[in-house]
């Protein structure tokens, strides 16, 4: 198994939660190569942690009930942004691992919406490296 949705192959763009290095605008463009040009939403990622650690360079999450994880909703990625992305995060090696996740978004009005979306999350060999 390639660890990508089969969704991630068809014409509907995809969402992606990021919390960390990809929230910044140039990061992202430089990661896809483009300029991408979708919404960004403000979002919060219920039901996991982000940890920071001088064990990673990088922040990452672990599923965690009770906590949230605030971050940004990028639109309409294609399938080829996603290939960009797993690379980015090291997908392959087991450093993070993308899955699909529901998100709470707002900013177009006082009610939040529910969206489906990925999202990258610590992976068999982030886990194990950071690990006691």
């Amino acid at each position: 198994m390639d660890g990508s949705s089969p969704a991630i192959h068809g014409l509907a763009p995809q969402h992606v939660f990021a919390y960390g290095s990809l929230v910044d605008p140039e990061c992202l463009d430089q990661v896809l190569g483009h300029r991408h040009a979708g919404e960004r939403l403000a979002a919060r990622l219920v039901g996991y942690e982000r940890i920071t650690t001088a064990a990673y360079p990088f922040p990452y999450i672990v599923a965690a009930g009770g906590r949230s994880v605030d971050g940004v909703l990028i639109m309409d990625l294609t399938a080829y942004d996603i290939q960009a992305l797993d690379r980015y995060e090291e997908v392959d090696k087991g450093i993070y691992e993308r899955r699909p996740v529901e998100v709470e978004v707002w900013g177009c009005g006082p009610r939040t919406m529910h969206l489906q979306a990925q999202t990258y999350v610590a992976g068999p060999a982030l886990v194990a490296s950071t690990s006691g």
